[in-house]
């Protein structure tokens, strides 16, 4: 019994030192040679260069130059995967939230500095006009600007940088320091609004879904006409945004 638990205990140990270099690898985005990676990982270059293979035979790594290692993509057909786990995990509840708020619910995240929404949930009156897959600009909505707030500070100015942003109604922020000025806010009480900012006579509220370390990784809002919004957050909401990651990571 002492001998299988040791053995159970050394295949832990390796698979560690594996997923370590698989991330260093992925974070270090092909600047750094393999042979310090593996250094910085306590590894032997022998072994860095056998996990490495393994890792290439799946499509997870590829070689961006000599000695250098980027994402391959099998790892981009798995983040592909990862819209349907969002997805499949967020429907029902979002479903169940839309018809008692009697307001539409979205999930929505963030790529290429575009919120994609993966889902709708119509559930009150009047019509709104976005679609499931849809993408629509960060700056102007609820679920842009809760994305915005959970990036990394640099990542956040340089989408900054690229205002002043086009104004879309008389409320949509378009000033880069007054965009600044919201996401701070946004981040320090948790939660966006949207007063029309995006379309006339649309009101929308919006919370952030985070991953078991803490980070950002998709919002869901509540959207509506102007007249049944009210200020602050739904304890509905926030309680649906904690169902959904229960679900996704326990």
């Amino acid at each position: 019994m002492k001998n299988d638990t040791t053995a159970g205990d050394s295949g832990t140990q390796a698979l560690d030192r594996a997923l370590g270099l698989f991330t260093l690898v992925l974070k270090d985005r092909g600047k750094t040679a393999l042979s310090d990676l593996a250094t910085q990982a306590g590894l032997p270059v022998s072994t860095a260069h056998r996990l490495i293979a393994a890792f290439e035979r799946q499509r997870l790594i590829t070689r961006a130059a000599r000695g250098r290692y980027v994402a391959g993509m099998g790892l981009a057909e798995l983040a592909a995967d990862r819209r349907q786990v969002l997805i499949n995990a967020s429907r029902p509840l979002l479903r169940r939230l839309a018809r008692q708020q009697k307001r539409t619910a979205h999930l929505g995240i963030l790529e290429a500095e575009m919120v994609t929404y993966l889902v709708k949930e119509a559930g009150g009156p009047g019509k709104v006009f976005t679609r499931e897959m849809m993408q629509l600009e960060a700056y102007c909505t609820g679920i842009g600007k809760v994305l915005l707030a959970g990036l990394d500070k640099p990542v956040r100015e340089r989408y900054l940088a690229g205002g002043p942003f086009p104004r879309l109604t008389d409320t949509t922020l378009t000033e880069p320091e007054q965009l600044r000025a919201a996401i701070a806010t946004i981040a320090e009480r948790g939660y966006a609004e949207d007063d029309a900012e995006m379309a006339e006579g649309l009101h929308c509220v919006a919370v952030p879904l985070h991953d078991r370390q803490g980070r950002v990784v998709a919002a869901i809002s509540l959207t509506g006409l102007a007249e049944t919004g009210t200020p602050g957050v739904p304890p509905a909401l926030l309680a649906t945004a904690r169902a959904i990651e229960e679900k996704l990571w326990g």
